[in-house]
């Protein structure tokens, strides 16, 4: 089930390896554009260091990390020193990175990416691209993405697999304890502790979709 969790956001987060070009054009058209071009790239590549660099190249650029760290962490983001909301940044990215996205570009088989209507206007400086991704006689699974638009372009903010939101819902929720236990630096030592362990697993994420 993990790698099942793993290829299916690998396809909706191929979508997103948008090329630099024409922040005015409506971001799921700019999304919806290249997805068939990224993934016919990560179908026929098999070395490791490639699809890494691919990661890093395309895929990581189109995260805010900054704003996706201040979802997670609430309120508490403005108490913190901008020592600590620097840490926690790099923590946080070093964290989903392994988790969420390095991890999901593998096993994409024959799976496909079918995009809902757009609900995009001109004007808007935030929008959802929600997609479906659809495998071959199983049910499909939505992967949403909340996008921005930053002085740098078009961003990510957060995602949604089957549901809940990964800064908004399931690590906010999981900040909890920390923050109430020892306020910002317990959250810098719950990220430290998950980065450091041995293997680390989006166990919240495949719960929820093993139970859908």
């Amino acid at each position: 089930m993990k790698r099942y969790i793993a290829s299916i956001l690998v396809l909706s987060l191929a979508a997103l390896a948008m090329p630099a070009r024409a922040d005015a054009d409506a971001p799921d058209v700019l999304v919806e554009n290249t997805v068939q071009t990224v993934m016919t790239t990560l179908k026929q590549e098999k070395d490791r260091n490639k699809i890494q660099s691919l990661v890093d190249e395309k895929v990581l650029p189109l995260f805010d990390f900054t704003l996706i760290t201040r979802r997670a962490v609430g309120g508490a983001w403005k108490t913190a020193t901008a020592e600590q909301q620097k840490i926690l940044v790099s923590e946080f990215r070093d964290l989903l990175v392994r988790v969420y996205i390095t991890k999901a570009f593998t096993n994409i088989g024959n799976r496909t990416v079918k995009f809902e209507p757009s609900k995009y206007a001109d004007g808007e400086d935030q929008v959802t691209v929600q997609t479906r991704v659809i495998t071959p006689g199983e049910a499909s699974v939505s992967v949403d993405y909340d996008l921005k638009k930053t002085p740098a372009g078009w961003r990510v903010v957060d995602l949604a697999v089957a549901g809940p939101r990964v800064a908004l819902d399931i690590y906010r929720n999981q900040f909890q304890t920390p923050l109430q236990q020892g306020g910002v630096d317990g959250v810098i030592k719950f990220l430290m502790e998950k980065n450091r362990a041995p293997d680390v697993r989006g166990t919240a994420l495949v719960h929820k979709a093993d139970a859908k």
